[in-house]
């Protein structure tokens, strides 16, 4: 398993962002962002990154095999629902098939 945990940006605040910033950008400021990889065995390789803002949650997962996605997807109304119980507003889920490297899993 590997981890990476980005914390929010705090330098730009009140008003010092560029006029050609995005959207996009000033919606990040203030969210954490947390990538996984990890080798589940039964599942293979999956990569997860979510990022977390006030009452926001986008997760994506990708993987390399097929049948893991359709399974990810087959629960993912169930994950979505969940999330939002737990006081989330809006829940961002992203499957993505992953090209392996020529490993089976």
């Amino acid at each position: 398993m590997a981890l990476i945990v980005q914390m929010p940006q705090g330098g730009q605040r009140g008003g010092e962002q560029s006029a050609s910033d995005e959207p996009d950008e000033e919606a990040d400021q203030g969210a954490w962002q947390t990538q996984m990889s990890l080798r589940v065995a039964g599942l293979g390789s999956l990569d997860v990154m979510l990022r977390f803002a006030p009452k926001q949650l986008d997760i994506t997962l990708s993987a390399e095999n097929q049948e893991v996605l359709a399974r990810l997807h087959t629960g993912e109304a169930d994950l979505r629902s969940r999330l939002q119980a737990c006081g989330f507003e809006a829940v961002g889920l992203h499957l993505i098939e992953r090209q392996g490297k020529g490993g089976s899993v």
